[in-house]
């Protein structure tokens, strides 16, 4: 029961990862065609991003070592 929550996990979290930096990236992109001015808002975008890119990272690291 425990490897199937663990595996559950690794995929839901493979998805947030990239939903983060997808839709982080056309946030961010949206932001700059506007008016860019570095504030507290594309800051917290650029961490959700790399956030995202970190549970994505974590994810291929993990499948490798099967």
């Amino acid at each position: 029961m425990d490897e199937n929550h663990k595996s559950h996990r690794k995929n839901w979290d493979f998805i947030i990862g990239i939903m983060l930096v997808l839709f982080g990236g056309l946030r961010l992109y949206n932001t700059t065609q506007n008016s860019f001015e570095w504030g507290y808002k594309p800051i917290f975008i650029i961490a959700f991003m790399l956030y995202g890119g970190y549970l994505i990272f974590r994810h291929f690291q993990n499948s490798s070592k099967k």
